[in-house]
């Protein structure tokens, strides 16, 4: 179970709250007036919620492509599959691209 500190506690003992983190591997929650303002984790909690984030941010990126080439189909019924796949890749393409600049996607090609 997270540990609750305060922010001047936190402030004054940050370097055992990191071991207590470390040896208890549980996070620790800064209160600033009672209310949680931010939370100290080891720093493997915390690539792993990094990663979380971006497996999600792929999954909403890529939805959203899906969801276009559903429209790009939908509009141009009269377009063979083929076509239609043309288009929605070269479209896909443009988007991705557009959040990758953005920094809204980190993209490897393998």
């Amino acid at each position: 179970m997270p540990r609750a500190v305060s922010t001047a506690e936190a402030k004054n003992t940050l370097t055992a709250l990191i071991a207590w983190v470390r040896e208890h591997e549980d996070a620790v929650v800064v209160e600033n007036r009672g209310k949680p303002s931010a939370v100290i984790v080891s720093y493997t909690e915390y690539e792993a919620m990094r990663e979380l984030k971006e497996r999600q941010r792929r999954q909403d990126a890529l939805a959203q492509l899906r969801r276009l080439r559903d429209r790009v189909s939908a509009r141009n019924k009269d377009l063979t599959e083929e076509q239609v796949e043309t288009i929605a890749e070269e479209v896909s393409r443009d988007v991705v691209q557009r959040l990758i600049n953005q920094g809204k996607v980190r993209f490897e090609r393998e």
